[in-house]
C-alpha cells in the first residue's frame, strides 16, 4: 500500500510509541496498551459476481438447393407437305398479218459490160405469218392439303439455386461469485484488553 511519506513517517512514530508503552507496562506488570491499539489485519474480502457465456454449439452454415422448374410448351409442326398439280400452258398457233416496212438492199449489176454494186430501194409489204399464242397460262393446283400436329416439349423455366442457411450458435450464461483477497495488509483498531485475551 501507498502511504503519503508523513503519514508513513506517522504511522512509524506512532508504532514506535505504542511499542514502548506496552514494553513499559509489560515490564511493569501491566497488560495492554495505552490508548487506541492497531494491529495489521489482512484487507477484507471483496466479492464479485462474474457473468460467464458458454458455447454449447457453434454456429454453422446449411447448403440447401432449390431445385430447378421447368414447364412443358405446345408447338404446331408440319407432318405432311401438301401435294401439288402442276398443268402447262396451253399454246394454239394462229395466222397475223404482219407489215413489213420498205428498205434498202445493195446489188450487183451488170451495166455496159461492168459489174456495179447498186443501192435499191425494196418497197414494203404485208405478209402472213404464224405465231403461237398462249391460251391458258400454267396452273398449279393442290391435290392435298398439308397435315400439322402437335408436339409438347420440355423447357427449363429456372435453374436450380443453392441457398446458404446460418444457424447461429448457442450459448449458456452462467453466474460465478468470487471472493477476491487484496494483496497487502491494513491497520485495524482493536482494543488493548483483545490483545492480552
Amino acid at each position: 500500500m501507498n502511504w503519503p511519506r508523513y503519514l508513513t513517517l506517522f504511522v512509524v512514530a506512532f508504532g514506535a510509541a505504542l511499542a514502548a508503552t506496552a514494553f513499559e507496562q509489560a515490564a511493569a506488570g501491566e497488560p495492554g496498551c495505552l490508548g487506541d491499539c492497531y494491529v495489521k489485519a489482512p484487507p477484507p474480502l471483496i466479492h464479485r459476481t462474474f457473468k460467464r457465456r458458454i458455447q454449447v454449439e457453434p454456429g454453422v452454415y446449411e447448403i440447401a438447393r432449390e431445385p430447378s422448374r421447368y414447364g412443358f410448351v405446345r408447338e404446331k409442326v408440319l407432318l405432311k407437305d401438301a401435294e401439288w398439280r402442276e398443268t402447262p400452258a396451253v399454246y394454239k398457233t394462229v395466222t397475223v398479218k404482219q407489215r413489213v416496212p420498205s428498205r434498202y438492199i445493195w446489188e450487183k449489176r451488170l451495166i455496159k459490160g461492168k459489174e456495179v454494186m447498186c443501192k435499191v430501194r425494196v418497197p414494203g409489204k404485208t405478209v402472213l405469218v404464224e405465231k403461237e399464242v398462249m391460251v391458258a397460262p400454267p396452273r398449279r393446283v393442290a391435290v392435298s392439303a398439308p397435315a400439322y400436329g402437335y408436339v409438347e416439349r420440355r423447357v427449363l423455366l429456372r435453374p436450380y439455386k443453392n441457398i446458404a442457411i446460418y444457424h447461429r450458435a448457442r450459448h449458456i450464461y452462467t453466474t460465478e461469485r468470487v471472493a477476491i483477497q487484496p494483496e497487502g495488509y491494513v491497520l485495524r483498531k482493536v482494543r488493548s484488553a483483545d490483545l492480552w485475551d
